[in-house]
């Protein structure tokens, strides 16, 4: 009886991943074309398909201003990147994915006369997926031939509808399941699981492909305390297989990458920020020095002209013409005298927009580290578990050593047994008893 076993689990949703955006070193580029593409639609057109028509339709009967919804994602999720899950604050998760797949590297991997089947299988079950679940649109859905074992990833939106107060239709996995038939309660969507691996388990047996007795676990779940053994699952499967590791791994630096070049981005924005606030700062200390010499000559002119006899003398450094000239500005410049306090409010002003773009500098900063330790802490995970695979992969070497040491043992005490016997026989003969 085979040990291959189906996989319908939810995934990380990273679609960089999924899409290849990125090539990690659990891919093998040349089988990369190999992969189908069933659904590549971007998160933001998704939205805009399932609930662009709802939201033009709430806006249009709101009379304040306030209450219209400029964009339903960023209504939901705020800025959030749109390659990977984000979370709104009443718990939905702007899109959700499942991974499917058969077998494991050992049993069905890919290229192999199982894997074959099985990719036929994950085509089939991916076709008809959207036919089954109507209020799941599926905007992102592609089959991954360029691994180690064939496997599908799913990525969908739950369309809700049939609200009468707000948005007639919302982005609920809850209401969408009681939708389509699987009622309201906790226990929603593991039966709607059950129900995706019995179809799965089906086409299996309707191509010929042997499969494990179902048991509970891993998406089979009843109640959410059997839920929680997924975890020790998904640790068990990382030292059997190194693919899952490896695929794990992968999606992890994806969102770690993706997340550290918008925090690059961000610095590179507000350093040019701070340039041009210093070019503007450069420019407006031009015009307080130019101020402050017109204030000198200002206070020159009041000089000579409360002594005009100061002009006669011999040491005299203004001369009469240039003398009017300075009378003529400082009276251009006492109509204007507020000049030199608005030059030094908006200063003040820019020298608070310099503190706080340095401020958020420092935390732009914090956040870099932030994730540095994350990636740090994903090696030491994936060098841990390396190590428990390895100590796992040992233990089986030497457990078949001992076998076949046990059977060499066995061997040797037959051949003993067989020699005796055939002694006894002979010496039976030669005494001519009954053998």
């Amino acid at each position: 009886m085979t040990n291959r076993k189906i996989s319908h689990a939810r995934g990380r949703g990273s679609l960089n991943h999924n899409n290849r955006n990125h090539i990690y070193k659990n891919v093998d580029a040349e089988r990369t074309y190999l992969n189908i593409h069933y659904a590549k639609e971007s998160l933001a057109d998704a939205y805009q398909k399932c609930f662009g028509e709802a939201v033009e339709n709430y806006n249009t009967k709101q009379k304040r201003a306030d209450r219209k919804i400029e964009d339903y994602y960023s209504h939901l999720f705020g800025n959030a990147n749109k390659d990977t899950v984000a979370t709104s604050s009443n718990k939905e998760k702007s899109f959700y994915e499942i991974v499917v797949g058969i077998g494991d590297m050992k049993n069905t991997a890919s290229g192999s006369a199982e894997g074959e089947i099985a990719a036929k299988i994950l085509d089939e079950y991916a076709r008809g997926f959207s036919e089954r679940n109507p209020n799941f649109y599926v905007f992102n859905s592609v089959l991954h031939m360029d691994e180690k074992t064939p496997h599908l990833h799913i990525d969908y939106v739950p369309i809700a509808d049939g609200y009468k107060n707000g948005l007639v239709v919302r982005n609920s996995q809850s209401i969408a399941l009681e939708r389509m038939g699987f009622g309201r309660n906790k226990n929603s969507i593991n039966e709607w699981r059950i129900q995706e691996r019995q179809i799965l388990r089906e086409l299996c047996q309707q191509y010929g492909l042997e499969v494990a007795v179902e048991t509970k676990g891993r998406g089979k779940t009843h109640t959410p305390d059997e839920y929680k053994k997924i975890r020790d699952e998904v640790k068990e499967e990382m030292k059997t297989d190194p693919d899952i590791m490896d695929e794990l791994r992968a999606e992890v630096e994806s969102e770690l990458l993706s997340e550290q070049q918008h925090l690059v981005d961000e610095i590179a924005k507000h350093n040019g920020e701070i340039t041009t606030l210093k070019s503007e700062k450069t420019t407006l200390q031009s015009d307080l020095d130019n101020i402050e010499g017109k204030r000198r000559v200002l206070e020159t002119v009041k000089e000579y002209t409360a002594t005009p006899s100061k002009l006669n003398k011999a040491n005299v450094v203004i001369p009469l013409t240039q003398y009017n000239d300075l009378k003529k500005t400082a009276i251009e410049g006492a109509k204007n005298s507020r000049q030199q306090k608005d030059l030094r409010d908006r200063k003040k002003a820019l020298d608070s927009m310099e503190q706080a773009l340095n401020d958020k500098d420092s935390e732009l900063t914090a956040r870099e580290t932030s994730l540095d330790d994350k990636m740090k802490k994903a090696d030491g995970e994936t060098r841990r578990y390396k190590q428990l695979y390895n100590q796992e992969k040992d233990s089986t070497s030497d457990l078949l050593s001992q076998r076949e040491h046990y059977k060499s043992e066995a061997k040797r005490w037959e051949d003993n047994y067989n020699n005796l016997y055939r002694q006894h026989v002979q010496l039976k003969r030669s005494k001519g008893l009954e053998i």
